[in-house]
């Protein structure tokens, strides 16, 4: 939540679509948006891109942009099993998705360090 623009922050348990804690608005606070995730990084995972044989394609962010902002999930482990997500909901005239990734991305590592 320190960053420039963030509207809200939530940690997912994506296969359920529970919100483990959330900060801000966002997943959490807005009726279905943690099942909204949820469902979206389901359909990411299961396209014909990423669900090839053998080792599965490398994710990382899933990155909305809408009219209200840019949506980041940031899987804390980027395989097919990972179960927990940072979500991130940032103001795009003032945020910067850049930054907020690179964020994103040492929160989650200190958190799988846990």
């Amino acid at each position: 939540m320190a960053l420039q623009g963030v509207h809200g922050a939530s940690l997912i348990d994506f296969p359920s679509g529970s919100v483990i804690g959330a900060a801000g608005r966002g997943p959490g606070s807005i009726g279905d948006a943690p099942a909204d995730a949820a469902d979206m990084i389901h359909a990411t995972m299961q396209t014909a891109a990423f669900a090839t044989v053998g080792q599965p394609a490398h994710v990382e962010d899933i990155v909305i942009t809408a009219g209200n902002g840019y949506h980041v999930m940031r899987l804390l482990r980027s395989d097919i099993e990972a179960r927990m997500v940072l979500y991130l909901w940032l103001d795009r005239s003032v945020g910067n998705l850049v930054v907020a990734q690179r964020q994103l991305s040492a929160v989650a590592a200190q958190i799988s360090a846990n």
